[in-house]
């Protein structure tokens, strides 16, 4: 398992364009920011001390978690790759145990994604601190940000890995993730603040598994951008933006359905590889 981690590591870092795809979704939101959303936003928020600095920190959570979903989409693509080469499955028929195999390919994705979000995470904090003149993050915010981070990316890889089982061909699977990487922006309210979305679109968008691990990425960057002047309005503007979701600013709740749904998404994926198998 150790040695298809290594490869898989090693075969993405290799491929540039691969590399450079798992900022894409991350490049789509700050371009949005800029050239559409961000004036509009911030003018919308004037009632607030710094309404410019918490703009900057919403879309930088957003970016956040936009790349710990759109990296996995480059590295989890390497194992439908093997199944359209046949790599996959001289892969399959070796002593090693099916689901060792599987997690070989998973935890490649998984770390994949990790770096890629933790150089995301300090390109943001840098951001914010040298642009938008905001403060550095504590070392116990930093602790949980890195943590919540990890569980997001957790998410993300076995959710992304319980869709790749399903595809045999490169093409319809590069199809398939120019669709659902955009998708995922708008269902973990990244493109369009939640509160703007209608209220069956809300519905959806708060029960998304990702959205818990977004909003929370949301509540630790923006703790210390709202000051004491700005409580009045600070309830309905964090709703509006998903910093809050119904009102709850639990932190377990939105953690246990991260991890609930990352062993789900992983089970279900194992099981789907072994059924096929079985049928072949």
């Amino acid at each position: 398992m150790n040695a298809l981690v290594y490869r898989g590591l090693l075969l993405f870092f290799k491929n540039k364009q691969a590399v450079i795809g798992s900022f894409i979704g991350a490049l789509i939101m700050i371009i949005l920011y800029v050239f559409l959303l961000g004036d509009s936003l911030v003018n919308s928020l004037s009632v607030l001390s710094h309404p410019k600095l918490v703009v900057d920190t919403w879309m930088l959570a957003g970016v956040i978690g936009i790349s710990s979903a759109s990296s996995t989409l480059g590295s989890v693509s390497l194992m439908v790759r093997d199944k359209e080469r046949s790599v996959y499955t001289d892969f399959m028929i070796s002593p090693i145990s099916k689901s060792k195999i599987m997690l070989g390919y998973f935890f490649s994705t998984f770390l994949i994604s990790l770096l890629v979000t933790s150089v995301v995470i300090i390109v943001a904090e840098i951001y914010i601190v040298t642009l938008s003149k905001g403060t550095l993050l504590s070392l116990p915010q930093f602790g949980l940000l890195f943590l919540v981070s990890l569980l997001t990316v957790f998410c993300s890889s076995a959710f992304m890995f319980f869709i790749a089982s399903f595809f045999r061909r490169i093409d319809t699977f590069s199809t398939m993730t120019s669709i659902i990487g955009p998708l995922i922006g708008f269902l973990t309210g990244c493109y369009v603040p939640i509160g703007s979305l209608p209220e069956t679109a809300q519905t959806v968008v708060q029960y998304f598994p990702l959205t818990s691990g977004v909003v929370l990425i949301r509540r630790i960057l923006t703790e210390n951008v709202f000051t004491a002047a700005d409580k009045p309005a600070m309830d309905p503007i964090k709703e509006e933006l998903g910093i809050v979701m119904n009102g709850q600013n639990d932190v377990l709740l939105p953690i246990a359905i991260l991890i609930f749904s990352s062993f789900l998404f992983l089970a279900l994926a194992l099981w789907n590889v072994k059924r096929v198998e079985v049928k072949r």
